[in-house]
């Protein structure tokens, strides 16, 4: 988990352990044979919460550049920060791990 959000000050600084630990855990699951996933959560569903846009977790993938990490697409939280699902699947399908489905209802 992420944890919750510390303000702009604290953001850049909050990444760089999240990277460190996202990291980590990868490479320590790989010995195991079981997939990193991160997740974010919107912050409908959760307030505060720092990893709280796809866009954000893409980026943390990327810098992490483990090919044992790999996106949680959460339909539900996905739909809520920014919508156009095809497009993100589409675009996000390198780094998906796991998809989960859930109905939004507004």
């Amino acid at each position: 988990m992420a944890s919750s959000a510390g303000g702009p000050a604290a953001d850049a600084e909050h990444e760089e352990t999240f990277v460190t630990n996202v990291r980590y855990a990868a490479e320590r699951l790989e010995r195991e044979g079981v997939m990193a996933l991160i997740e974010p959560i919107s912050n409908r569903a959760k307030p505060g919460y720092w990893l709280s846009d796809p866009v954000k977790a893409e980026r943390i993938i990327r810098r992490v550049a483990h090919p044992n990490l790999r996106l949680q697409f959460d339909v539900f939280h996905a739909q809520i920060v920014g919508g156009d699902l095809t497009q993100r699947i589409q675009e996000w399908a390198p780094i998906i791990g796991h998809v989960q489905v859930a109905q939004v209802c507004m």
